[in-house]
C-alpha cells in the first residue's frame, strides 16, 4: 500500500509496534511513514550504504579506450 489509510490499516491489523524501513529517497515511504506517526510508533531507518568507487567514462570512445587498456586479453608471452 502507498495511501495512508492502507497503511494505517496494515500496521493495525498485524499489531506492528515498531516500523523499519529503508531510506530509498523516494515519496513511496511518506504514507508508511505518516501512519507510524499517527500511531505513535518508534520508526528505525536504515541509509543506503555509500556505493563503492567505480570506473567512469564521458563517452563511447573512452568506453572502449578503457576496456582496450585495461582490460585487454593479449598476453606478452
Amino acid at each position: 500500500p502507498f495511501r495512508l489509510d492502507d497503511e494505517l490499516e496494515l500496521l493495525q491489523a498485524h499489531a506492528i509496534d515498531i516500523l523499519v524501513t529503508k531510506n530509498s529517497g523516494g515519496m513511496a515511504t511518506s504514507a508508511k511513514l505518516a501512519a507510524a506517526r499517527a500511531l505513535s510508533l518508534p520508526v528505525i531507518m536504515v541509509s543506503r550504504p555509500a556505493m563503492p568507487d567505480a570506473a567512469s567514462v564521458e563517452s563511447v570512445a573512452e568506453a572502449l579506450a578503457w576496456l582496450e587498456r585495461d582490460h585487454s586479453s593479449t598476453s606478452s608471452a
